[in-house]
């Protein structure tokens, strides 16, 4: 009850004192939680959390920055000021991303999709990375932020997240020798890297398939070839299908009706480019867009983009299952999907996909 009626008069005292006295208030009200932890989930860590909230906001970054590393590994602080102070400043925002066990796994997604890269780098150092953020971090980061994710043995990363990075792998150096080094790096993507890696790395690789049994490294062996086979016939495919989408383009004829029929006659690579063009995403969206067992990712890139109506969305849905004509009863289905997002979100979505888009032109 004391620590209660205390933090309400400090409360009162932070609506009336000048801005100058701020930190010194900011700390007496840190200095009495930690003299008396609340339990998780009580009233008294939600006024914590609202009077501290309060003062971190009005606060100066360098005292926000302090509040941070006093609560960055503290199990019961406050949730709503954890949150606020995992998205500021990167000098604030490190400690809470590297350490905070209050983060769960969804706040830590939400984050990933809305901060900068020295964001994504700090989650990547975390102790525990779980699968989901691990991709996530993937898909999004830079290879300087995929390479503190993949040199930290705390971040899980799931068959297809070593496979993306492996991919990405191919032609960054600084991605080579963090997957070359980790210990769970599945052996026949440690195979693919032979044909781009250095003398030592190829050395260091090779020297951990002398301790494999030989059935085991056989068989790693055969399937980095047919993965790199069918990599480089995707290669030559691609670039036929990006002339033939081109010459459509100079016709003014890449439009919906050609997306359905490429779609119909099984065309994936050529729809994909052209879907592509259409949308404004790149390549590699419009594959996950094609390929990913739910239409999610489709639905949102067509309720973003200004050429590709509900309509053709509803068409491209029900075409890319592959499913008997009765499924066109789902139409209504799937209409309700598209209707149930909001062009907000969407464009959100759009916003990352192009300027992914456009970072790959500047690289190329």
């Amino acid at each position: 009850m004391a620590t209660v009626n205390k933090l309400h008069k400090l409360a009162e005292l932070a609506k009336e004192r000048s801005s100058e006295c701020r930190r010194a208030l900011l700390r007496e009200v840190t200095d009495l939680f930690f003299d008396a932890p609340p339990e998780t989930g009580s009233p008294v860590q939600a006024q914590f959390d609202a009077v501290l909230s309060q003062l971190a906001s009005e606060a100066a970054q360098d005292a926000r920055a302090e509040i941070s590393r006093r609560f960055a590994d503290t199990p019961v602080a406050p949730p709503g000021m954890i949150r606020k102070l995992a998205r500021d400043a990167i000098e604030v925002a490190a400690p809470i991303l590297q350490k905070s066990g209050v983060l769960n796994e969804d706040d830590l997604l939400k984050i990933i999709h809305e901060t900068s890269q020295q964001h994504l780098r700090a989650i990547s150092a975390r102790p525990l990375v779980p699968e989901r953020v691990s991709h996530a971090i993937v898909e999004r980061g830079d290879d300087e932020t995929v390479a503190t994710l993949v040199k930290n043995e705390g971040a899980q990363l799931s068959r297809q997240t070593f496979e993306v990075v492996s991919e990405r792998a191919q032609t960054s150096p600084i991605l080579q020798a963090p997957l070359a080094h980790r210990a769970d790096t599945p052996t026949d993507l440690l195979a693919d890297l032979t044909h781009v890696v250095e003398g030592a790395l190829r050395d260091h690789i090779q020297r951990r398939f002398d301790k494999l049994d030989p059935g085991v490294l056989e068989a790693a062996l055969a399937a980095s070839h047919t993965r790199l086979e069918a990599r480089l016939k995707e290669d030559k495919a691609i670039a036929e299908a990006q002339r033939f989408i081109t010459s459509k383009q100079v016709r003014k004829e890449l439009n919906g009706a050609l997306l359905v029929r490429l779609l119909r006659e099984k065309e994936y690579i050529k729809f994909c480019i052209g879907f592509a063009e259409l949308a404004g995403v790149d390549y590699s969206a419009a594959k996950k867009a094609l390929e990913e067992p739910t239409v999610d990712a489709l639905a949102l890139i067509c309720k973003a983009s200004t050429d590709i109506d509900r309509a053709l969305f509803v068409t491209l849905a029900v075409l890319r299952s592959d499913a008997p004509g009765d499924a066109f009863s789902h139409a209504r289905e799937l209409g309700k999907i598209y209707d149930d997002l909001s062009q907000e979100q969407a464009e959100r979505v759009m916003r990352f996909y192009k300027m992914r888009k456009n970072a790959a032109a500047a690289a190329a």
